[in-house]
């Protein structure tokens, strides 16, 4: 076969190429359609699912081992959203199986027999083979109250289990968008008990209930009806209770791609849109086929992000704060995406598209914060730990939450855990016993920047601005390399009579003794056209002008001509908060943003106590 300029038939390229084989544009493999056969065959899958201008789409051809061939495109070089297409074959014994390997189809109705099927499968074979998932199936605990889904078929009952009861239950994962249509108050609490006719419940609700009685069990656990939502010190109860509700279930459905409890868990897409099938003859005249879907994105869904993910593939749970604690927390986690089921437990990931399966050898990335908080929670070192845990804030900070109160109590149950395992007294999001170097968190700007992400200050008043749950956005701690001297937590101003510490803002002053140095900060004055824009400038008398990060844009934007007084709090060593003084006061300060090494050099004369807000 003579070598194609535009396809390279196929072939990879040597050395650590990441798959890349090569690209161009649409116009490219219509031209050579006529010429080669492989570039006919990307042709005419690029134009089935390209629908507005497939000859000016942008498109590359990838292949690594063991996984099926990918088609990337676009619409133009400067759109950032790339759609995939997976080119495939049935069996190995197909031509051209050796480049378009074997895989599965996509279903147009993700309710279909075979992925249920599936489904069931999959919790079988975990029950039967997992060894580490079967130590966590506890069907001892029951939450405080339940959904019996079992005793009628058209009626659900809101239970409160006796001591006697056992489970298991499965546990609901869902967007509430907005408001849920139906709740458990103080007045509707008697008449839950007597029994819900099923049609009153949202889709959302209804096809968990299905899921629940599929796997034949008989209780449900949904936050919405099983926790007062009218009765403080039942939430406040409940919402620290989620790692025994969720740590408990025999799996958690997500509803990953239902933007509220109206969406549901299952889908139904046009069988063209599912698959495209590309006829052709080989040399010999035998016949050639070769499948096109849709590729699936399986990575976001693993690590619980929605970075990553395809705009035509929307996964609103991933973006919430409350159901990315509900994740991390669950053993089993059966999520519910637009195209297929995905399968986690503590031993295997599986879909229905078979990418991942039982068989699959997988490796564990950094950023598959689940995988981790599975493996090191159950024997790693503290300072293992502790760097999983600021990477677990890292990722929580960019969710979003509908009451900025709630920051603490949606992540209180992971917080239990990690006190549980040695990390020491919690403070509104960091740990006493690493409370200097837990102070310095600072801005991510990269990511925030190529996501569009603007950081927000919290409207919980009650929340200390060193805490970083005094802000949303796209943040990080500073690398563990960076050295502390002449910087010390004097004392912490724990709150009184606080019930859940975990949940609660449980201290708003802490005392510190270091270098407190007064300087000049400006810019952002352009703050209107560039509201990202989180970079600064600052100088202290005497040293050069030097560039820092403020965590709220919107907290300082002036001009060099009007510079604003700030004071960088250091210690002999290491970074700086840059802090302002709260007026009125002596010593106490809030705090603005974050510094590297500045200034150049410090004076211990200018070593002090000051109170942090």
């Amino acid at each position: 076969m003579d070598s194609c300029p535009t396809c390279r038939n196929l072939e990879p390229l040597p050395g650590f190429s990441g798959g890349f084989i090569t690209g161009g544009t649409g116009q490219d493999l219509k031209n050579s359609a006529s010429s080669c056969q492989l570039c006919s065959i990307l042709w005419e899958g690029l134009e089935a699912f390209c629908l507005d201008s497939p000859v000016t789409a942008q498109w590359m051809a990838l292949h690594q081992a063991d996984e099926p061939f990918r088609l990337q495109y676009n619409q133009s070089p400067a759109d950032r959203k790339w759609a995939g297409l997976h080119f495939y074959t049935k069996d190995s014994e197909d031509p051209l199986s050796d480049i378009f390997k074997p895989s599965s189809d996509l279903e147009a109705d993700t309710g279909c027999s075979k992925y249920l099927s599936q489904m069931k499968g999959w919790v079988d074979s975990c029950n039967q083979k997992h060894g580490i998932c079967k130590s966590h199936l506890n069907n001892d605990y029951l939450p405080t109250r339940v959904l019996d889904v079992s005793r009628e078929s058209d009626t659900i009952f809101l239970y409160e289990p006796n001591e006697n009861d056992q489970g298991p239950y499965l546990a609901l994962s869902h967007c509430w968008g907005g408001t849920v249509p139906i709740m458990t108050k103080m007045k509707t609490l008697e008449s839950f008990k007597a029994g819900i006719a099923i049609e009153s419940f949202p889709k959302t609700f209804q096809d968990a209930i299905s899921v629940t009685r599929q796997l034949q069990c008989r209780y449900l656990w949904i936050d919405s009806l099983c926790i007062i939502q009218d009765n403080v010190e039942d939430w406040r109860y409940e919402a620290s209770r989620m790692a025994h509700v969720y740590g408990n279930s025999y799996l958690t459905i997500a509803a990953t791609a239902s933007v509220n409890s109206y969406g549901g868990l299952f889908y139904r897409h046009d069988p063209r849109d599912a698959k495209h099938t590309v006829e052709r003859r080989g040399e010999n005249g035998e016949g050639i086929t070769v499948f096109v879907r849709p590729a699936l994105e399986h990575a976001p869904y693993f690590a619980s992000s929605p970075y990553g993910l395809e705009s035509s593939n929307p996964a609103p749970l991933l973006e919430r704060s409350w159901c990315f604690q509900e994740y991390l927390l669950a053993p089993r986690v059966l999520s519910f995406t637009q195209w297929e089921m995905l399968w986690v437990c503590l031993s295997k990931r599986s879909c229905n598209c078979g990418e991942y399966s039982e068989n699959t050898r997988e490796l564990v990335a950094s950023s598959d914060l689940k995988a981790r908080f599975d493996m090191q929670l159950r024997g790693d070192s503290i300072k293992d730990l502790s760097r999983l845990w600021k990477d677990i804030v890292e990722a929580y900070l960019v969710k979003g939450i509908t009451y900025d109160k709630d920051r603490l109590p949606a992540l209180a149950g992971i917080a239990q855990l990690f006190s549980q395992r040695g990390l020491g007294r919690y403070v509104n999001g960091l740990w006493e016993p690493t409370l200097v170097s837990d102070l310095f968190w600072t801005l991510d700007w990269s990511f925030g920047g190529n996501y569009g992400i603007i950081a927000k200050r919290s409207t919980d008043k009650a929340m200390p601005s060193w805490s970083w749950a005094s802000v949303s956005g796209s943040f990080r701690y500073t690398p563990s390399t960076y050295v502390f001297e002449g910087i010390e937590v004097i004392s912490i101003s724990y709150e009184p009579a606080i019930s859940e510490p975990l949940a609660e803002v449980c201290a708003k002053t802490i005392t510190i003794h270091a270098v407190l140095i007064e300087a000049r900060a400006w810019g952002g004055a352009d703050n209107t056209i560039n509201p990202s824009n989180n970079q600064r400038r600052i100088q202290v008398s005497e040293a050069e002008e030097h560039y820092w990060l403020i965590d709220v844009a919107s907290e300082l934007a002036c001009g060099a001509d009007s510079p604003v007084n700030v004071y960088i709090l250091c210690g002999t060593k290491g970074p700086g908060l840059v802090l302002r003084h709260v007026e009125g006061t002596p010593s106490t300060y809030q705090r603005l943003g974050m510094i590297e090494e500045y200034p150049p050099r410090r004076d211990e004369a200018n070593l002090t106590t000051i109170q942090l807000v």
